[in-house]
Protein backbone atom coordinates (compact mmCIF):
# COMPACT_ATOMS: atom_id res chain seq x y z
CA UNK A 1 0.00 0.00 0.00
CA UNK A 2 1.45 3.44 -0.92
CA UNK A 3 2.52 5.74 1.91
CA UNK A 4 0.21 8.52 2.98
CA UNK A 5 1.95 11.74 1.95
CA UNK A 6 2.89 14.21 4.68
CA UNK A 7 0.74 12.63 7.39
CA UNK A 8 3.14 13.89 10.10
CA UNK A 9 2.00 17.45 9.33
CA UNK A 10 -1.64 16.34 9.57
CA UNK A 11 -2.55 18.56 12.52
CA UNK A 12 -1.47 21.75 10.74
CA UNK A 13 -3.10 20.66 7.48
CA UNK A 14 -6.45 20.12 9.26
CA UNK A 15 -6.28 23.18 11.50
CA UNK A 16 -8.79 25.86 10.57
CA UNK A 17 -10.25 24.16 7.50
CA UNK A 18 -13.82 25.40 7.26
CA UNK A 19 -16.58 22.81 7.05
CA UNK A 20 -20.35 23.31 6.99
CA UNK A 21 -22.29 20.25 8.16
CA UNK A 22 -25.95 20.15 7.11
CA UNK A 23 -28.20 17.40 8.40
CA UNK A 24 -30.29 15.85 11.14
CA UNK A 25 -29.34 17.09 14.61
CA UNK A 26 -30.02 14.72 17.49
CA UNK A 27 -29.45 14.30 21.20
CA UNK A 28 -28.52 10.84 22.47
CA UNK A 29 -29.61 10.43 26.08
CA UNK A 30 -28.62 7.54 28.36
CA UNK A 31 -30.52 6.62 31.54
CA UNK A 32 -28.55 4.02 33.49
CA UNK A 33 -29.13 2.20 36.73
CA UNK A 34 -29.53 -1.20 38.34
CA UNK A 35 -32.23 -3.80 37.89
CA UNK A 36 -33.04 -5.79 41.03
CA UNK A 37 -36.59 -6.94 40.46
CA UNK A 38 -39.47 -7.36 38.05
CA UNK A 39 -42.38 -4.96 38.32
CA UNK A 40 -45.50 -6.32 40.08
CA UNK A 41 -47.58 -4.28 37.61
CA UNK A 42 -46.30 -5.94 34.44
CA UNK A 43 -43.57 -8.46 33.46
CA UNK A 44 -40.93 -5.74 32.97
CA UNK A 45 -37.72 -4.94 34.85
CA UNK A 46 -37.65 -2.03 37.30
CA UNK A 47 -34.66 0.24 36.62
CA UNK A 48 -33.35 1.99 39.73
CA UNK A 49 -32.07 5.30 38.37
CA UNK A 50 -28.35 6.04 38.80
CA UNK A 51 -27.47 8.74 36.27
CA UNK A 52 -28.42 10.52 33.05
CA UNK A 53 -25.88 11.49 30.39
CA UNK A 54 -26.22 13.14 27.00
CA UNK A 55 -24.18 13.21 23.82
CA UNK A 56 -24.50 15.01 20.48
CA UNK A 57 -25.94 12.62 17.89
CA UNK A 58 -26.54 12.44 14.15
CA UNK A 59 -25.10 15.37 12.21
CA UNK A 60 -24.14 17.00 15.51
CA UNK A 61 -21.77 14.10 16.20
CA UNK A 62 -20.22 14.56 12.74
CA UNK A 63 -19.65 18.23 13.57
CA UNK A 64 -17.99 17.30 16.85
CA UNK A 65 -15.68 14.87 15.03
CA UNK A 66 -14.58 17.62 12.67
CA UNK A 67 -14.06 20.16 15.43
CA UNK A 68 -12.01 17.67 17.47
CA UNK A 69 -9.74 17.15 14.44
CA UNK A 70 -9.08 20.90 14.24
CA UNK A 71 -11.60 22.15 11.69
CA UNK A 72 -13.63 25.34 12.02
CA UNK A 73 -17.16 23.97 11.90
CA UNK A 74 -20.55 25.46 11.10
CA UNK A 75 -23.63 23.31 11.58
CA UNK A 76 -26.99 23.63 9.84
CA UNK A 77 -30.25 21.94 10.68
CA UNK A 78 -33.39 22.12 12.77
CA UNK A 79 -33.42 22.20 16.57
CA UNK A 80 -36.14 23.45 18.90
CA UNK A 81 -35.54 25.61 21.95
CA UNK A 82 -36.86 22.86 24.18
CA UNK A 83 -34.75 21.42 26.99
CA UNK A 84 -32.86 18.99 24.76
CA UNK A 85 -32.34 21.65 22.10
CA UNK A 86 -30.97 24.21 24.53
CA UNK A 87 -28.57 21.57 25.87
CA UNK A 88 -27.42 20.73 22.34
CA UNK A 89 -26.82 24.35 21.36
CA UNK A 90 -24.76 24.94 24.50
CA UNK A 91 -22.85 21.69 24.02
CA UNK A 92 -21.99 22.56 20.41
CA UNK A 93 -20.91 26.10 21.35
CA UNK A 94 -18.57 24.69 24.01
CA UNK A 95 -16.97 22.64 21.21
CA UNK A 96 -16.43 25.88 19.21
CA UNK A 97 -19.03 24.87 16.62
CA UNK A 98 -21.03 27.73 15.10
CA UNK A 99 -24.79 27.29 15.58
CA UNK A 100 -25.80 30.28 13.41
CA UNK A 101 -27.30 27.93 10.78
CA UNK A 102 -29.59 26.13 13.26
CA UNK A 103 -33.26 27.07 12.86
CA UNK A 104 -36.57 26.21 14.53
CA UNK A 105 -39.89 24.96 13.25
CA UNK A 106 -43.19 25.21 15.07
CA UNK A 107 -44.31 21.90 16.64
CA UNK A 108 -41.04 20.19 15.70
CA UNK A 109 -39.15 19.00 18.79
CA UNK A 110 -35.42 18.45 19.01
CA UNK A 111 -34.80 14.80 18.09
CA UNK A 112 -34.17 13.00 21.36
CA UNK A 113 -33.28 9.32 21.61
CA UNK A 114 -33.41 8.07 25.20
CA UNK A 115 -31.83 4.72 26.01
CA UNK A 116 -32.49 2.92 29.29
CA UNK A 117 -29.70 0.52 30.21
CA UNK A 118 -28.17 -1.54 33.01
CA UNK A 119 -24.70 -3.09 33.14
CA UNK A 120 -24.08 -2.10 29.53
CA UNK A 121 -27.27 -3.80 28.30
CA UNK A 122 -29.99 -1.70 26.73
CA UNK A 123 -33.49 -2.35 28.05
CA UNK A 124 -35.48 0.13 25.98
CA UNK A 125 -35.05 3.04 23.56
CA UNK A 126 -37.59 5.85 23.43
CA UNK A 127 -37.55 8.26 20.45
CA UNK A 128 -39.10 11.73 20.52
CA UNK A 129 -38.97 12.96 16.93
CA UNK A 130 -40.84 14.33 13.96
CA UNK A 131 -39.38 13.00 10.71
CA UNK A 132 -41.40 14.56 7.89
CA UNK A 133 -39.64 16.93 5.50
CA UNK A 134 -38.64 20.32 6.88
CA UNK A 135 -40.64 23.24 5.51
CA UNK A 136 -39.53 25.40 2.57
CA UNK A 137 -38.80 28.36 4.86
CA UNK A 138 -36.22 26.27 6.72
CA UNK A 139 -34.65 25.03 3.48
CA UNK A 140 -34.31 28.59 2.21
CA UNK A 141 -32.80 29.74 5.50
CA UNK A 142 -30.10 27.03 5.28
CA UNK A 143 -29.44 27.80 1.58
CA UNK A 144 -29.16 31.52 2.31
CA UNK A 145 -26.64 30.80 5.05
CA UNK A 146 -24.64 28.67 2.61
CA UNK A 147 -24.69 31.46 0.02
CA UNK A 148 -23.55 34.06 2.55
CA UNK A 149 -20.70 31.86 3.78
CA UNK A 150 -19.66 30.09 0.57
CA UNK A 151 -16.42 32.08 0.18
CA UNK A 152 -15.45 31.11 3.74
CA UNK A 153 -16.16 27.38 3.38
CA UNK A 154 -13.81 24.65 2.15
CA UNK A 155 -16.34 21.81 2.19
CA UNK A 156 -20.00 21.03 2.82
CA UNK A 157 -20.90 17.69 4.40
CA UNK A 158 -24.48 16.40 4.10
CA UNK A 159 -25.36 14.06 6.97
CA UNK A 160 -28.72 12.45 6.24
CA UNK A 161 -30.32 10.16 8.82
CA UNK A 162 -33.75 10.37 7.10
CA UNK A 163 -35.14 12.54 9.87
CA UNK A 164 -36.39 15.38 7.66
CA UNK A 165 -33.67 17.92 6.93
CA UNK A 166 -32.47 16.30 3.69
CA UNK A 167 -35.64 14.60 2.47
CA UNK A 168 -36.33 17.09 -0.33
CA UNK A 169 -34.36 16.07 -3.43
CA UNK A 170 -34.40 19.55 -4.98
CA UNK A 171 -32.97 20.99 -1.76
CA UNK A 172 -30.05 18.57 -2.00
CA UNK A 173 -29.55 19.32 -5.71
CA UNK A 174 -29.48 23.05 -4.97
CA UNK A 175 -26.82 22.61 -2.29
CA UNK A 176 -24.61 20.46 -4.54
CA UNK A 177 -25.09 22.78 -7.52
CA UNK A 178 -24.14 25.86 -5.53
CA UNK A 179 -21.07 24.14 -4.10
CA UNK A 180 -19.97 23.03 -7.58
CA UNK A 181 -20.34 26.56 -8.97
CA UNK A 182 -18.04 27.80 -6.21
CA UNK A 183 -15.53 24.92 -6.33
CA UNK A 184 -16.45 23.76 -2.84
CA UNK A 185 -16.11 20.08 -1.88
CA UNK A 186 -19.46 18.47 -1.10
CA UNK A 187 -19.68 15.03 0.52
CA UNK A 188 -22.80 12.99 1.23
CA UNK A 189 -23.51 10.41 3.94
CA UNK A 190 -27.09 9.31 3.41
CA UNK A 191 -29.44 6.46 4.21
CA UNK A 192 -31.65 7.43 1.25
CA UNK A 193 -32.72 5.17 -1.60
CA UNK A 194 -33.35 8.25 -3.78
CA UNK A 195 -29.74 8.57 -4.88
CA UNK A 196 -30.21 10.41 -8.18
CA UNK A 197 -30.16 13.76 -6.38
CA UNK A 198 -26.48 13.26 -5.44
CA UNK A 199 -25.35 14.03 -9.01
CA UNK A 200 -22.14 16.05 -9.07
CA UNK A 201 -21.17 15.60 -5.42
CA UNK A 202 -17.49 15.00 -4.69
CA UNK A 203 -18.28 11.63 -3.16
CA UNK A 204 -21.11 9.75 -1.48
CA UNK A 205 -20.52 7.27 1.34
CA UNK A 206 -23.03 4.48 1.97
CA UNK A 207 -22.25 1.40 4.03
CA UNK A 208 -22.79 -2.11 2.67
CA UNK A 209 -26.41 -2.31 3.86
CA UNK A 210 -27.31 1.16 2.51
CA UNK A 211 -25.71 0.21 -0.81
CA UNK A 212 -27.85 -2.95 -1.02
CA UNK A 213 -31.02 -1.05 -0.10
CA UNK A 214 -30.43 1.74 -2.61
CA UNK A 215 -29.87 -0.45 -5.69
CA UNK A 216 -31.79 -3.61 -4.71
CA UNK A 217 -28.81 -5.92 -5.06
CA UNK A 218 -28.06 -8.46 -2.33
CA UNK A 219 -24.32 -8.47 -1.68
CA UNK A 220 -23.15 -12.06 -1.18
CA UNK A 221 -19.73 -12.08 -2.85
CA UNK A 222 -17.18 -9.88 -4.62
CA UNK A 223 -19.05 -9.96 -7.93
CA UNK A 224 -22.37 -8.83 -6.44
CA UNK A 225 -20.57 -6.12 -4.44
CA UNK A 226 -18.90 -4.84 -7.60
CA UNK A 227 -22.22 -4.89 -9.45
CA UNK A 228 -24.01 -3.00 -6.67
CA UNK A 229 -21.28 -0.38 -6.47
CA UNK A 230 -21.26 0.25 -10.21
CA UNK A 231 -25.05 0.58 -10.25
CA UNK A 232 -25.02 3.05 -7.35
CA UNK A 233 -22.28 5.16 -8.95
CA UNK A 234 -24.09 5.22 -12.32
CA UNK A 235 -27.49 6.08 -10.89
CA UNK A 236 -26.21 8.70 -8.46
CA UNK A 237 -23.81 10.36 -10.93
CA UNK A 238 -21.55 11.16 -7.98
CA UNK A 239 -17.91 11.82 -8.84
CA UNK A 240 -16.92 8.94 -6.57
CA UNK A 241 -18.55 6.27 -4.41
CA UNK A 242 -16.92 5.33 -1.10
CA UNK A 243 -18.38 2.21 0.54
CA UNK A 244 -17.64 1.34 4.16
CA UNK A 245 -17.57 -2.44 4.58
CA UNK A 246 -16.89 -3.05 8.27
CA UNK A 247 -14.12 -5.58 8.80
CA UNK A 248 -13.48 -5.62 5.03
CA UNK A 249 -12.41 -1.98 5.06
CA UNK A 250 -13.41 0.67 2.53
CA UNK A 251 -13.76 0.57 -1.26
CA UNK A 252 -13.71 3.39 -3.83
CA UNK A 253 -15.64 3.26 -7.09
CA UNK A 254 -15.05 5.74 -9.92
CA UNK A 255 -16.42 5.72 -13.45
CA UNK A 256 -14.22 3.84 -15.95
CA UNK A 257 -11.79 2.77 -13.22
CA UNK A 258 -11.17 -0.47 -11.40
CA UNK A 259 -12.46 -0.62 -7.84
CA UNK A 260 -9.88 0.24 -5.17
CA UNK A 261 -9.98 -1.57 -1.82
CA UNK A 262 -8.40 -0.36 1.44
CA UNK A 263 -8.07 -2.76 4.34
CA UNK A 264 -9.48 -2.02 7.79
CA UNK A 265 -6.98 -1.12 10.51
CA UNK A 266 -8.96 -2.30 13.54
CA UNK A 267 -6.98 -3.93 16.36
CA UNK A 268 -9.64 -4.36 19.04
CA UNK A 269 -13.37 -3.77 18.55
CA UNK A 270 -15.36 -2.65 21.58
CA UNK A 271 -18.06 -0.47 20.05
CA UNK A 272 -18.74 0.50 16.40
CA UNK A 273 -20.95 3.43 17.46
CA UNK A 274 -20.10 6.53 15.45
CA UNK A 275 -17.49 4.86 13.23
CA UNK A 276 -19.32 5.96 10.06
CA UNK A 277 -19.38 9.56 11.32
CA UNK A 278 -15.63 9.37 11.90
CA UNK A 279 -15.00 8.05 8.39
CA UNK A 280 -17.04 10.72 6.57
CA UNK A 281 -15.51 13.45 8.76
CA UNK A 282 -11.90 12.42 8.12
CA UNK A 283 -12.35 11.89 4.37
CA UNK A 284 -14.08 15.26 3.92
CA UNK A 285 -11.57 17.15 6.06
CA UNK A 286 -8.60 15.41 4.41
CA UNK A 287 -9.86 16.36 0.94
CA UNK A 288 -10.23 19.97 2.14
CA UNK A 289 -6.64 19.78 3.42
CA UNK A 290 -5.39 18.74 -0.02
CA UNK A 291 -5.06 14.97 0.31
CA UNK A 292 -6.13 12.68 -2.51
CA UNK A 293 -9.30 10.63 -2.07
CA UNK A 294 -7.17 7.48 -1.74
CA UNK A 295 -5.03 8.94 1.05
CA UNK A 296 -8.14 10.42 2.71
CA UNK A 297 -9.72 6.95 2.82
CA UNK A 298 -6.54 5.45 4.30
CA UNK A 299 -6.54 8.12 7.00
CA UNK A 300 -10.21 7.42 7.76
CA UNK A 301 -9.46 3.72 8.21
CA UNK A 302 -6.88 4.59 10.85
CA UNK A 303 -9.32 6.97 12.52
CA UNK A 304 -12.11 4.38 12.59
CA UNK A 305 -9.74 1.88 14.22
CA UNK A 306 -9.26 4.29 17.13
CA UNK A 307 -12.96 5.04 17.55
CA UNK A 308 -14.15 1.42 17.59
CA UNK A 309 -11.57 0.60 20.28
CA UNK A 310 -13.47 2.97 22.63
CA UNK A 311 -16.80 2.44 24.36
CA UNK A 312 -19.58 4.80 23.29
CA UNK A 313 -19.42 7.82 20.98
CA UNK A 314 -15.87 9.14 20.72
CA UNK A 315 -14.28 12.05 18.83
CA UNK A 316 -10.58 11.59 18.14
CA UNK A 317 -8.10 14.40 17.50
CA UNK A 318 -5.34 14.77 14.92
CA UNK A 319 -2.59 13.81 17.40
CA UNK A 320 -4.35 10.50 18.13
CA UNK A 321 -4.74 9.87 14.41
CA UNK A 322 -1.04 10.45 13.74
CA UNK A 323 -0.17 8.29 16.75
CA UNK A 324 -2.28 5.44 15.38
CA UNK A 325 -0.56 5.68 11.97
CA UNK A 326 2.84 5.61 13.66
CA UNK A 327 1.84 2.50 15.64
CA UNK A 328 1.06 0.71 12.41
CA UNK A 329 4.35 1.74 10.82
CA UNK A 330 6.54 0.73 13.78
Amino acid sequence: MPEIDNYKDLKNKYLGKRILVIGDLMVDEYITGEVRRISPEAPVPVLNFAKKTREAGGAANVAKNLASLGAKVYIGGICAKDEAGLWLREHLCKSDISTDCIFEEENRPTILKTRFATNGQQLLRMDDEKTDCIILKSQLAILNFLKRKIKDIDAVLLSDYRKGVLLDEMFIKNIISYCNKNNVIVSVDSKSKKIECFAGCTFVKPNNFELEEAVGVKIVDDESFNNAGKQYLFRSSANALVVTRGAKGISIFRADEKRKDFEAKAQQIYDVTGAGDTVISIITLSLAAGFSLEDSVKLSNYGASVVISKVGTYSLNADELVGRINEDKD
